[in-house]
């Protein structure tokens, strides 16, 4: 296995696991156009840090974040949009494996911590994250809200 970071040719093995990961969560599929994936994940300097897992050269799963920083604290942190695995690959190391490039990207550039969300319904996730040493944040409570274009 190898983790590296996506490029443009990932698009169509990308976008899949995207539509996995929204079906997966009862969301219609996510409307990342080529445009959009080069723009926030590809190009020099994108927002999103985007890796792949490749298992005999097929991309296998990902891994997003975006790189935080706490004004109170003067600390960074890496927050994880997204990770997901194929279903025919899971249970092979590549959820642990991404999640292990995320921790030694985020040592390399002063991290101090590594944030995500957990859908309430995923007990495996949630079991995936406590065997990698993750806890609950019991202090903080995720917010959101949502914008509609009018």
């Amino acid at each position: 296995m190898s983790i590296r970071r996506a490029e443009a040719g990932d698009y169509a093995a990308v976008r899949s696991l995207a539509e996995a990961l929204a079906a997966h969560i009862e969301e219609p599929p996510p409307p990342l156009t080529l445009e959009r994936y080069l723009a926030f994940y590809v190009r020099e300097h994108a927002p999103v840090h985007l890796f792949v897992a490749l298992l005999e050269d097929r991309v296998a799963g990902l891994i997003a974040w975006i790189l935080t920083h706490e004004l109170y604290s003067a600390q960074a942190g890496v927050y994880i949009s997204d990770i997901a695995v194929h279903a025919e690959a899971r249970r092979k190391g590549v959820g642990r494996a991404l999640m292990t490039k995320a921790k030694e990207w985020a040592a390399d550039h002063g991290v101090t911590k590594l944030g995500w969300d957990v859908w309430k319904h995923n007990a495996s996730a949630m079991q995936f994250y406590a065997r990698l040493g993750a806890t609950v944040d019991t202090e903080a409570l995720p917010h959101l809200l949502l914008l509609t274009n009018r």
